[in-house]
């Protein structure tokens, strides 16, 4: 069966409707900016209209559901957390982290129909894959370029799909210098106990990123950090100890204990508790145990009200 004849049994509308729809999808976006992490410059988002959606979850199901993942990808995965990330370069002496620049943005629809042609020949068919394109992928204003955006629901596992064939080479030049390797999203992070040798495995991810053609990505040097054990190492926002474990680190614990009192005692507004809101969600993804002292120490309720965690 046809994607397209796929589509209109799931969706109850006819093959001419819908092909109608996905002729436009790409154009058929919410666009706005806001402030990158770093607070330097603004970053593009870019979320589908509703019926565009629609379409994308039913492709997450049916089309990209199964792909292989490799296991050195770490974000947007089922039982793989932040925390979880640091730990696995925890014990390890020396560190190095590389950060992609404009990786979502970078990846496009050009680089999914190799995808299909490389390891799913037969799965779907040439005007499968070009709707497949028209389903995934944005296309801003201006220009004639299909690429994935920030904010589309399927760009995640999209992503790690893509990005298998460039993890996998990765892990096989890495093991052979017995270094670890993770990326989470764009964050790709390099640990081993053995002295330069991390300089060696920036100058191959270079060499990949310069002759793999799909996706076709750059890093971003000024993201680029060594670190070893004589200084402060940090992964995905966690702090590495001696001790070899990952963690909040002391001063992000006593902003958060700060910013709590403020909320309890009605000295924050609005914006400021919502963000304290995903500050506590991270602190439960990646040093859980520090959220239960918390609620020890100002009361179970307390915290769930700004969490707004069940109660009870």
């Amino acid at each position: 069966m046809s994607l397209l004849a796929s589509l209109s049994r799931e969706f109850m509308l006819s093959e001419e409707d819908l092909l109608s729809l996905i002729r436009s999808a790409p154009r058929r976006y919410k666009v706005y900016e806001v402030d990158k992490k770093d607070g330097i410059g603004k970053r593009t988002i870019a979320q589908p209209a509703r019926e565009v959606k629609s379409l994308q979850y039913w492709a997450i199901r049916n089309a990209l559901r199964g792909l292989p993942i490799h296991s050195a990808a770490m974000a947007y995965r089922k039982g793989r957390s932040i925390r979880e990330n640091a730990a696995r370069h925890a014990p390890q002496r020396f560190l190095l982290k590389l950060d992609f620049q404009n990786f979502f943005p970078s990846i496009k629809a050009g680089d999914l129909r190799a995808y299909f042609s490389a390891h799913n020949p037969k799965c779907w068919t040439a005007e499968d894959i070009s709707q497949l394109e028209r389903i995934l992928f944005w296309r801003p204003k201006g220009t004639k370029k299909l690429i994935m955006s920030i904010g589309a629901p399927s760009s995640p596992l999209l992503s790690n799909v893509l990005m298998h064939d460039f993890d996998k080479n990765v892990v096989a030049f890495c093991s052979k210098s017995r270094v670890k390797y993770t990326r989470y999203a764009d964050d790709l992070t390099f640990s081993t106990n053995r002295p330069n040798v991390l300089r060696d495995v920036k100058e191959q991810v270079e060499r990949l990123c310069k002759t793999m053609k799909h996706p076709k990505l750059k890093l971003k040097e000024e993201k680029t950090v060594h670190a070893s054990r004589g200084g402060s190492r940090r992964v995905t926002g966690l702090v590495l100890s001696n001790e070899g474990s990952p963690s909040l680190g002391r001063d992000r614990k006593r902003l958060i204990r700060a910013q709590v009192h403020h909320f309890l005692t009605g000295n924050m507004g609005f914006e400021d508790a919502i963000k304290l809101r995903g500050m506590l969600a991270f602190v439960n993804s990646s040093e859980p145990d520090f959220l239960e002292r918390l609620k020890v120490h100002y009361g179970h309720e307390a915290i769930c009200r700004i969490t707004d965690m069940q109660t009870g």
